[in-house]
C-alpha cells in the first residue's frame, strides 16, 4: 500500500486522465531525490513532467511555489505550464476546494534564459554588475560587432573576408562565454598551445626540411589569428558594458558567476525551490550545467529529463555527454549516484518507424554513458510504412519526394482523412529543388526559416537591387538585375558596359591621361610605353565597377576606348535603369519597409505578381506562383520591419550586411517564425524540426557527404577538421567539456613528426565524433513521423564522381527494414545530368525568353489589338488564342488593360496572405486608410500606452501560468517609471475584477483560420468556460481581450474594435469544433474596470464580406 494519500493511478481517474504505464508511474512518484529520466522520442516526458508535479503537489510534499520547472522555449514552457495549472484546477475541483486562491501559488515554469535572467536583474549587484542591463537582439550584436572590426587596424596571417571576422568575433565571444572564460585567459591559454607546439623539435639528421610540417605550421598560424580575434572580442564586450547591454550566452555566464562566486545566491534559490525540474537537459550548455549544478547539486530533489539521442546542439554548446553525466554532477549528499528512470513507449511513431528508429540509433545506445532503452510502439500501433528510393539523378528523387507526398494525401482523402506532411532537410540549399518539385505537382508549400526566403527569385532580385543602389561596387548585384528578363542585357553590351567601367577607371588615373586623349583623338601613333603603363595601371587600379559605369553611360552611339559599343536598345534600357536607382538612392530617408516596396515597384515585381495570380486563377490552379511570389515580398518586408524594430541604427547598408551574414550561415540568423499553415507541406530543416511531428514525412539528400556531411566511404574514413580551422573556433582544450570531445596529447611528442601524427589521428577521432553527431540528427528526422516515411538521395547530383548511399541508409537496407531493389545500380561513366543538358544559350534570344516573359509580351501586343479595334465594328472574335503554356491569351489581354486603368486611379491594393486581428479592426475602421498603409507601410514609433498594454498582457499571462520571474514593469527607457505606476494601478484593478477569481481555459492561444481568401492570426488573450451556458451549449466558452484603456465613447469606433472579438470568437469556434453560438466574447477595460459584452458580433459570412470588400 502506498503511504501516500493520492497515487498515480488515483489522480489519472480523478481527472479522468488515461492510466499511466508501469514507467510513468516510477517518475511521477519517485522520491525526492535525485533522478535522471531518459525519454525517448514521443514518450509523452511533457505528459509525465506534468502530472509528476501534480502528484506531489496533491500529497503535500511541497507548495505549488516551491516548485521549479525550466524548458528551452517559451511555447515549451507554456504547454508544460499549461497542463500543470488545468490539472491542478481540476483536481481542486474534485475536491470541492476553492481553487480561486490557489490560483495566486503557482509553480514557476520558465525557459532557462528566462530563469539565468532573473537571477542576474535580482543579484547582479553583488558582482557589481548593472541589474538593468539591455538584452541585445541578433541584429543589434552583428552591428555591434561589425563596427568593432570596421575599426581595427591589426592584422590577420591570412586574408579572411569582413564578414568572416564579425561571425569569428560573435562566435569566439558566445564561445567564452558557454565555457566559462575571460578573454585575457583565453589568449594565454592559446599562447601557450602554441608555444608548446613549436617546442617540439624537428628529427635531427633529416635533409631538405627547413621549418615544421605544414600542418603544424598551419595550425599555429589558424591560433595566431583567433589570440587576435579575441583582442576584436574584449573590445566587442567593452562596447556591450558601456551600452549596458548583454546577450543571452551573457546571461548565463553571469548567472553561473553568482551561483559559484556568491553561495547566498545558491542558498536562496534552493529554500525557494524544493523541487526542480529540467527539460530537454541533454540540451544544456556547459556554463548551464554549471549553473545548475551549483545551485542544485549535492542532493537536491532535482529530475532532469532528456534523450541523448536528441542532442543535436553540439554546434552552440550542447553535449550528449552532458546528461550521461548528471547522476555524478547531481550526486546525493552521500555521494550516491543519482537515481535512473526511463520512458520508452513511444506514443508517437507506429512500428515501422520506431524499428529504422531504433536500429539508426543503436550505435548510441552502444556508447552512451547511461542506458538508453531502445523505443517499444504503444498498444495498438499501426504497422506504418518507410520506403526509401535511389534513383540515377537528384531531379528524379526530387520528383519521387514530390510523388510520395501526392499519394499519401490522396490515400488519406479516399479515407475522408487528412494528413500533415513535411520534408525535412539537412540543409537549407536543399530547399529550392523540394519546393520547385512539390508546387510541380500543385501541392501547397511552405518554407519555413529566413534562409528560405532570403533564396526566393523575387527576394533575390529586390536584394540585388538595393546592393547596386547602395554600393556601387557591387556590379555582381548589378549583373543579376542586368541578365535577368527585365532588362535582359546581352553579352555584347555587358562587355560594353565593362568597357565603360575600363575607362572611367583609367580616367581617374592621371598616368593615364596622356594616353587616353591621345587615343581619343585618333593619332595614328601613339607611345607604346605609355599605353602599356596606362593599361597595367588600369588594371591595378581598376576601382571603378559598372555600377559607376551605369550612372556615367556614355552618349548614345558613343563607342568605347577598346571599340565596343552599346546597342541603342541596351543603351535605352541602362539609362532607365540608371533612373530607377538614382530614385532609390535619393529615397534613403524612408524606413527600411518603405524601402522594399520602392524597390519591388521599380522592379516590376508588384504588377507580375498580381498579374501572375490572377493567371492562376484563371487557369483554376490551387496553387501559383503569383501567390507565393507575393508571399515571399509580404514576409521579406516583415523581415526589414522586424530588423528596424531590433536595430539601433537601421540603415540600409546595415540590413544589407545583415541580410549578408544570414544568408553565408546554413542555420541563418534566428527570427521568429509564424504559426506553420497544418494544410501546406512543411519544408523545414532537420534542426528547427525538433520536437515536431507530422504524419507523412520525407527525408531526402541522404548521401554519403550530404547526411552524414563527413563523408564515410573514403579509403581514410570519416575525417573533420575538430578545432584544427576556424577563425571563431575555440579549441577543445579550452573548453569544458574538453574530456567529452577527441583529445590532442601533446606529452611525450619527441618530434614534429609525431605531432603531425597525433594530428592526422585527431582529424579521425573527430570524423568519428561527427559521424556519432549527426547520427542523432537522423534519428531526430526519422522520428518526426508518426505513419508514413520516406528516405531518398540520388547517385548524380552536382559532382562529376556519383556519391552513394547514406551510411544511415545502407544500415536499414542491411537491417532489412528498408527495400533495395528497386533502386538504380551504381552507375558508370559520365554524369548524366550534364549529358542529357541541352547547352545553355545565353542571352537567350526572342524564342527563349521565359514563358512568363513571352506571355506578357504577347499579351501586350494583344492590349494594342484591342484598342485598335475598339474603334472598329465587328463581331465576337472566335479565334484561339493561347500561348505555348495553354494561357488564354484573350484573358491575359484584358489583365493587362485593367492593369493600365488601374494605374489612373487608386493604386488597387491585393490583401497580404495573412491578416491579423487588429489589422482587421483598422481594415473596418477606415479602409481606405488600411489599404494606403499597405502600399506605404509607415512604422509608428511605441507609445507610452503601447508599451503599458504589452507590459500588463505579460504579467497577465504570467499571472495565470506561472509565478512572476521578471518584473515586466522594470523598464530602462525615459518613461520607465510613468509606467510602472500606471501598471501598478492597472494590477489592482484587474485582481479586483471577475477575471483573476476565474480559471481560464486557455491564456494567449495563437490560432489561424481563413476569412476571405487570407489567413487570419489570432492571439487570444483568455478563454473562461461559461458555466451559465454549458448545460445547454457544452463546450460555452468565453473569449475575453484585454484592454488597458478605457471604452470607446464612438459608436463607429466600438463597432470597429469588435470586429476583433468576432475574429476570436470564429477562430476558437473552428479550432475546437464547437458552435459559433457556443463561444461568446467580451472586452475587459482594466482602465476602468469594465467588463463589455457586445450584443451581436459580425459572422463568418459578414467577416468574409468586410475582408473581400463586397459588404
Amino acid at each position: 500500500m502506498s503511504t501516500y494519500e493520492w497515487s498515480a493511478h488515483d489522480i489519472a481517474r480523478a481527472l479522468h486522465q488515461h492510466p499511466p504505464t508501469p514507467e510513468q508511474v516510477e517518475v511521477i512518484e519517485a522520491p525526492l531525490e535525485p533522478v535522471l529520466v531518459v525519454a525517448g522520442a514521443g514518450s509523452g516526458k511533457t505528459e509525465t513532467m506534468a502530472s509528476r508535479v501534480v502528484w506531489l503537489i496533491a500529497n503535500a510534499l511541497v507548495l505549488p511555489e516551491e516548485v521549479l520547472g525550466l524548458t528551452f522555449t517559451r511555447k515549451a514552457a507554456g504547454e508544460l505550464s499549461e497542463r500543470v495549472r488545468l490539472r491542478l484546477a481540476q483536481l481542486d475541483r474534485v475536491q470541492n476546494r476553492e481553487s480561486d486562491a490557489a490560483m495566486l501559488e503557482r509553480p514557476t515554469i520558465a525557459t532557462y534564459n528566462a530563469y539565468a535572467g532573473s537571477l542576474v536583474a535580482d543579484h547582479a549587484l553583488r558582482l557589481g554588475l548593472e541589474p538593468g542591463a539591455r538584452l541585445l537582439s541578433e541584429a543589434t550584436q552583428w552591428q555591434y560587432a561589425a563596427k568593432v572590426v570596421e575599426g581595427w587596424s591589426g592584422d590577420f596571417r591570412t586574408d579572411p573576408a569582413f564578414s568572416t571576422v564579425v561571425d569569428a568575433v560573435l562566435s569566439l565571444s558566445g564561445a567564452l562565454s558557454e565555457h566559462l572564460l575571460q578573454t585575457a585567459e583565453a589568449r594565454d591559454r592559446i599562447g601557450e598551445l602554441v608555444e608548446r607546439m613549436q617546442a617540439i623539435p624537428m628529427p635531427a639528421g633529416i635533409k631538405g626540411r627547413t621549418g615544421p610540417y605544414a600542418e603544424v605550421r598551419d595550425l599555429c598560424a589558424s591560433l595566431e589569428d583567433r589570440r587576435a580575434v579575441l583582442e576584436l572580442v574584449a573590445e566587442y564586450q567593452e562596447v556591450k558594458r558601456k551600452n549596458d547591454a548583454l546577450d543571452f550566452g551573457d546571461q548565463i555566464a553571469v548567472a553561473a558567476r553568482l551561483a559559484q562566486e556568491v553561495p547566498a545566491v545558491g542558498a536562496a534559490e534552493r529554500e525557494r525551490h524544493r523541487v526542480v525540474l529540467l527539460d530537454e537537459y541533454q540540451d544544456t550548455s556547459y556554463a548551464q550545467t554549471e549553473l545548475l549544478a551549483a545551485l542544485y547539486g549535492e542532493g537536491h530533489p532535482v529530475t532532469a529529463v532528456g534523450d541523448p539521442h536528441q542532442s543535436i546542439y553540439g554546434w552552440r554548446g550542447a553535449s550528449a555527454a552532458g546528461l550521461g553525466r548528471f547522476p555524478t554532477r547531481f550526486a546525493g549528499p552521500d555521494g550516491r549516484r543519482a537515481a535512473q528512470r526511463a520512458l520508452s513507449t513511444s506514443w508517437r511513431n507506429d512500428q515501422m518507424i520506431l524499428a529504422v528508429a531504433n536500429t539508426t540509433a543503436a550505435p548510441l545506445r552502444a556508447e552512451s554513458l547511461v542506458d538508453v532503452p531502445a523505443l517499444d510502439a504503444r498498444p495498438g500501433a499501426g504497422v506504418g510504412a518507410v520506403r526509401a528510393v535511389y534513383p540515377a539523378t537528384v531531379e528524379e528523387e526530387m520528383a519521387a519526394v514530390a510523388d510520395f507526398v501526392v499519394e499519401r494525401r490522396a490515400d488519406a482523402a479516399a479515407r475522408g482523412e487528412s494528413v500533415t506532411a513535411a520534408v525535412l532537410c539537412r540543409a537549407r540549399s536543399q530547399f529550392i529543388p523540394v519546393e520547385a518539385a512539390l508546387r510541380a505537382r500543385g501541392l501547397p508549400v511552405e518554407v519555413v526559416g529566413l534562409g528560405g526566403l532570403l533564396s526566393t527569385p523575387e527576394v533575390v532580385d529586390v536584394v540585388a537591387l538595393l546592393e547596386a543602389a547602395h554600393d556601387p561596387s557591387r556590379g555582381d548585384s548589378l549583373v543579376r538585375i542586368l541578365t535577368g528578363p527585365r532588362i535582359g542585357l546581352g553579352v555584347a553590351d555587358l562587355h560594353a558596359l565593362a568597357s565603360r567601367a575600363a575607362d572611367l577607371a583609367r580616367d581617374d588615373d592621371p598616368r593615364s591621361a596622356t594616353v587616353a586623349s591621345t587615343a581619343d583623338a585618333g593619332a595614328d601613333t601613339v607611345d607604346t610605353e605609355a599605353a602599356e603603363s596606362a593599361v597595367v595601371e588600369g588594371d591595378v587600379a581598376d576601382h571603378r565597377s559598372i555600377v559607376d559605369a551605369l550612372d556615367d553611360l556614355p552618349a548614345p552611339g558613343r563607342p568605347m576606348r577598346d571599340g565596343r559599343e552599346l546597342t541603342p536598345q541596351a543603351h535605352r534600357r541602362l539609362s532607365a535603369l540608371a533612373s530607377t536607382l538614382r530614385a532609390l538612392r535619393s529615397s534613403t530617408y524612408l524606413s527600411l519597409p518603405e524601402l522594399v516596396v520602392e524597390a519591388e515597384r521599380a522592379l516590376g515585381l508588384d504588377i507580375e505578381v498580381d498579374v501572375a495570380a490572377a493567371l492562376t486563377a484563371a487557369s483554376d490552379r490551387r496553387i501559383g506562383s503569383g501567390d507565393r511570389g507575393r508571399a515571399h515580398l509580404d514576409a521579406f518586408r516583415d523581415v526589414a520591419g522586424t530588423f528596424s524594430q531590433q536595430s539601433e541604427e537601421p540603415t540600409l547598408g546595415a540590413f544589407l550586411a545583415w541580410l549578408g551574414a544570414a544568408s553565408s550561415k546554413e542555420r541563418g540568423l534566428d527570427l521568429p517564425l509564424r504559426a506553420p499553415d497544418p494544410a501546406a507541406v512543411q519544408v523545414i530543416t532537420v534542426h528547427a524540426a525538433k520536437g515536431l511531428e507530422w504524419d507523412v514525412v520525407a527525408v531526402p539528400g541522404l548521401v554519403d557527404g550530404k547526411f552524414p556531411t563527413t563523408r564515410t566511404t573514403t579509403s581514410k574514413g570519416p575525417t573533420d577538421s575538430a578545432w584544427l580551422k576556424g577563425l571563431g573556433t575555440l579549441p577543445y582544450p579550452l573548453r569544458g567539456d574538453e574530456a567529452d570531445l577527441p583529445q590532442l596529447d601533446l606529452d611525450g611528442l619527441s618530434d614534429d613528426k609525431q605531432l603531425k601524427d597525433a594530428l592526422t589521428g585527431l582529424t579521425h577521432a573527430a570524423g568519428e565524433h561527427q559521424v556519432a553527431e549527426e547520427r542523432r540528427l537522423a534519428y531526430v528526422a526519422f522520428t518526426r513521423a508518426r505513419a508514413d516515411l520516406l528516405l531518398s538521395g540520388s547517385w548524380w547530383r552536382d559532382g562529376a564522381k556519383p556519391t552513394p548511399p547514406s551510411l544511415f541508409l545502407v544500415e536499414l537496407v542491411e537491417a532489412g527494414l528498408v527495400d533495395a531493389s528497386g533502386w538504380t545500380e551504381t552507375p558508370e561513366g559520365d554524369n548524366p545530368r550534364e549529358l542529357d543538358a541541352e547547352p545553355p544559350v545565353w542571352p537567350s534570344d526572342e524564342q527563349d525568353v521565359s514563358a512568363s516573359v513571352r506571355t506578357l509580351r504577347t499579351g501586350a501586343s494583344l492590349v494594342v489589338e484591342r484598342r485598335a479595334a475598339g474603334n472598329r465594328d465587328g463581331g465576337d472574335d472566335d479565334r484561339t488564342l493561347t500561348d505555348g503554356a495553354g494561357t488564354d491569351l484573350r484573358v491575359l489581354a484584358d489583365l493587362l488593360l485593367a492593369e493600365r486603368d488601374a494605374r489612373y486611379r487608386t493604386p488597387r491594393v491585393t490583401m497580404p496572405a495573412h491578416l491579423s486581428a487588429s489589422a482587421m479592426v483598422r481594415l473596418a475602421a477606415d479602409r481606405d486608410a488600411f489599404t494606403t498603409q499597405l502600399r506605404r507601410p509607415v512604422p509608428q514609433q511605441p507609445t507610452r500606452h503601447a508599451r503599458r498594454g504589452t507590459a500588463f498582457h505579460l504579467w497577465a499571462e504570467q499571472y495565470f501560468t506561472s509565478a512572476t520571474l521578471l518584473d515586466p514593469f522594470d523598464e530602462s527607457d525615459g518613461d520607465a517609471e510613468d509606467t510602472a505606476v500606471d501598471i501598478e494601478s492597472l494590477r489592482e484593478t484587474f485582481l479586483r475584477s471577475e477575471w483573476a477569481r476565474r480559471t481560464p481555459v486557455a491564456i494567449e492561444v495563437d490560432i489561424e483560420t481563413p476569412i476571405g481568401g487570407v489567413m487570419s492570426r489570432s492571439r487570444i488573450d483568455a478563454v473562461f468556460p461559461d458555466p451559465d451556458r454549458a448545460h445547454d451549449l457544452p463546450g460555452a466558452v468565453v473569449v475575453v481581450d484585454w484592454k488597458t484603456g478605457r471604452p470607446p465613447s464612438d459608436a463607429a469606433a466600438r463597432n470597429a474594435r469588435e470586429v476583433q472579438l468576432a475574429v476570436y470568437r470564429l477562430a476558437w469556434s473552428r479550432w475546437k469544433g464547437v458552435p459559433l453560438d457556443a463561444v461568446d466574447a467580451a472586452f475587459f477595460y482594466v482602465g476602468s474596470g469594465e467588463t463589455v459584452r457586445p450584443e451581436r458580433l459580425l459572422d463568418a459570412a459578414e467577416l468574409e464580406a468586410l475582408v473581400t470588400g463586397t459588404g
